[in-house]
């Protein structure tokens, strides 16, 4: 999660005028009846999508404000279940959505969030406080043919630890992860735990933190496999060169390599970068550092008109999307870019 400064506020109003001026110039400010969102282009004029190792489809930002009572706000973790052909989303807010999205001809049509509820212990009673900061989603049985019986993978970063819950949001059972991963003094910061949980066929149920471990250096990076922990199941890279770089999320590719999402903002004077890797889990050497080829570098210094990028679920194929975090901040919005790699 990011927090943000006054700075940043001063930024973001910034560019909330700019951007309502380039949407009104166009005539899409305002939404359709029937949909609730409207199309929003995150790419520079002079970005070259034939020879770039991902190609932007489209993107829609969210207009809903609220869904059942309740507000539609800061969503950091998403994942698609591909039997119910339903995305899932969790917020900082310890919030559960779901949404459908329509796509035709590879193009982002409606996103509609159709429900919401907030998360439950296994009493019924909703998360509060350090224990409702939901970061990373990833789901189990959601693509397996059978309809009813996906299970939702959560990562905490407030009280670091991954549960089990429901689709309706109710807890089902806390998932064992290694003692340095639990306790809040391993991490940098309050808000720099388990940011993203990504459930892979042959590691397990893989978990990344947001930065580095106190006890590493900040420019290295570790994946972790908590449901089958061992010095051999972690894979270190080298964070983003970029200031401040912090994963964000994580997905498993088709071929049983890692998507890594990382997003760097020091200050409101320095560019928000957004970097997407591809990890090699099987090219590794004997300390566990591991090859990582760089997909794409999207910086606002070039042009690119990015927010706060948390949130990352592969749809099909090689078809992902990618969602930004509002921060609670009506100057901010919530995207959803849908993009393929190559």
């Amino acid at each position: 999660m990011l927090n943000l400064t006054r700075l940043k506020q001063s930024l973001s109003l910034l560019l909330f005028l700019s951007n309502s001026y380039w949407l009104t110039a166009c005539g899409q400010i305002q939404a359709t009846p029937d949909n609730d969102t409207i199309p929003y282009d995150i790419s520079p004029k002079e970005f070259d999508n034939k020879h770039s190792k991902i190609k932007i489809l489209n993107t829609l930002a969210l207009q809903s404000t609220t869904v059942n009572r309740l507000p539609i706000v800061e969503l950091s973790g998403i994942a698609f279940d591909n039997d119910e052909k339903l995305l899932y989303a969790v917020s900082d807010e310890g919030m559960l959505y779901h949404i459908k999205l329509t796509i035709n001809n590879n193009k982002l049509q409606k996103v509609k969030v159709i429900y919401a509820t907030k998360l439950k212990n296994k009493r019924g009673k909703p998360l509060k406080g350090s224990k409702s900061d939901s970061e990373g989603l990833s789901l189990t049985n959601a693509n397996n043919g059978v309809k009813g019986d996906t299970k939702l993978i959560i990562s905490f970063e407030g009280k670091p630890r991954i549960a089990r819950f429901s689709t309706k949001g109710f807890k089902l059972a806390k998932i064992a992860i290694p003692n340095l991963l639990s306790k809040k003094k391993s991490y940098r910061g309050k808000n720099k735990a388990l940011e993203s949980v990504a459930n892979h066929p042959k590691y397990g149920i893989l978990t990344a933190a947001e930065f580095p471990l106190k006890r590493d250096a900040m420019k290295a990076q570790t994946i972790y496999s908590v449901s089958k922990f061992s010095p051999e199941k972690v894979w270190h890279f080298p964070a983003s060169k970029a200031e401040n770089s912090a994963i964000t999320d994580i997905e498993v590719l088709p071929d049983g390599d890692l998507l890594v999402m990382e997003r760097a903002f020091s200050s409101p004077f320095t560019p928000i970068v957004m970097n997407l890797s591809r990890l090699k889990l099987e090219q590794c050497d004997q300390k566990r550092n591991c090859k990582l080829e760089k997909i794409a570098r999207l910086s606002s210094a070039d042009g690119w008109r990015l927010d706060n990028f948390e949130g990352l679920a592969h749809i099909k194929g090689n078809q992902y999307l990618a969602v930004s975090d509002n921060n609670k901040n009506p100057l901010q919005e919530t995207l959803f870019v849908l993009f393929e790699i190559k």
